[in-house]
């Protein structure tokens, strides 16, 4: 059986972000169906060396912006030299960039578009996106169809102007065999936070919601880069709500990400803006139900097998952990089961990794 020839054009195949990550299980979960190549605009990473180990070769064109022009004529040079069938672009610029280079082209390929950001507010963006948004606005009937990671950020770029009849939501998929689900529950029960010191994570909410709830026999552990009392915001709250250092644990960076979900039983997310919260899913991977605010795909995620509750709203969301704690041991257990099952029914990279393979064979 002959393999059907992918390029993949990403704006940077270095960083750590829900594009690169699926893109490199994506190509792992999908190297016998495929020849896959990758061209990053501005380079590769090590941490992916898997990935590209798999790819029949790779490329990474420098792209700094202001070099635009010769990348722009090295992409398509490249195209015509490789002639694939399909083109799967990651993320606005490897998006508008390739549609620009193959404008004319002899034995064009088919070109799909990958958006995993969230578009809650434009105006925010950096200058670059917000070129690269322009463009993409300009160019978005271009491509073959445009793959979303999420239902709010389809919602979100059609509002914007993105124009195109071939567009899907494609989750962002976990690898099922890396979180597995403790069977335990712990005494007392341990909720648990993950997310980057940020204004998008609703720190002030998480902080809110666990004094609200400090009197419960709850311990708290809280992972995410400056979440430790060397950040003075944090230390503020500290003092402020009078917590205690043993009930509300500070985990700053966690490296091990199963483990952490290993160690506590049910998972919060006090978010208030998200486009696909991966966690939620890695989360519920690890068997956890989840009490989330409504924001991005959050409720589609986490469907009925958990909390969602207005983002902002502390008193909802302590009053949804109270739910959980005060449920009988056999809801917990089925709880653990039933988001499991979730998960592997609709975000496995086995099922996500099809949907891929089926949305270039449509086309073709």
């Amino acid at each position: 059986m002959n393999k059907q020839k992918v390029v993949h054009v990403i704006t940077n195949f270095a960083g750590v972000g829900g594009a690169e990550m699926m893109l490199s299980r994506l190509i792992q979960q999908t190297q016998h169906e495929c020849e896959h190549i990758i061209i990053s605009l501005m380079k590769t990473s090590e941490v992916y060396a898997d990935a590209l180990a798999m790819c029949s070769s790779h490329y990474a064109l420098g792209w700094n912006g202001l070099n635009s022009i010769s990348v722009l004529a090295q992409l398509r040079n490249l195209l015509e030299i490789l002639v694939p069938e399909t083109v799967q672009c990651w993320m606005y610029h490897a998006n508008a960039l390739t549609s620009l280079a193959t404008l004319k082209m002899k034995n064009k390929p088919q070109v799909f578009w990958g958006i995993h950001h969230s578009l809650a507010s434009p105006k925010d963006e950096s200058i670059s996106t917000k070129v690269a948004l322009a463009f993409s606005k300009f160019l978005a009937k271009k491509p073959d169809g445009i793959i979303y990671c999420a239902h709010s950020s389809l919602e979100q770029h059609e509002k914007f102007g993105f124009e195109n009849t071939n567009s899907a939501v494609i989750a962002n998929g976990v690898v099922l065999e890396k979180y597995q689900p403790n069977s335990q529950l712990h005494e007392p029960i341990v909720i648990g936070f993950a997310g980057r010191y940020h204004t998008a994570k609703g720190y002030p909410y998480l902080f809110e919601t666990i004094t609200k709830l400090k009197d419960q026999p709850i311990i708290f552990k809280i992972a995410g880069a400056g979440a430790n009392l060397e950040n003075p915001e944090i230390q503020q709250y500290f003092e402020q709500y009078n917590l205690d250092q043993n009930k509300v644990q500070l985990l700053d960076q966690v490296s091990n990400m199963p483990e952490f979900y290993q160690s506590i039983d049910a998972f919060l997310m006090t978010s208030i803006t998200e486009g696909f919260p991966n966690v939620l899913v890695e989360a519920m991977a690890s068997g956890l139900p989840c009490i989330s605010t409504d924001v991005g795909d959050a409720k589609y995620i986490v469907n009925d097998h958990g909390w969602i509750v207005p983002p902002r709203d502390a008193d909802a969301l302590a009053q949804a952990i109270l739910t959980y704690i005060n449920s009988s041991i056999e809801e917990k257990q089925q709880l653990k089961q039933a988001t499991r099952l979730r998960v592997e029914q609709n975000f496995g990279i086995e099922s996500v990794s099809q949907q891929y393979l089926a949305m270039w064979s449509k086309s073709r």
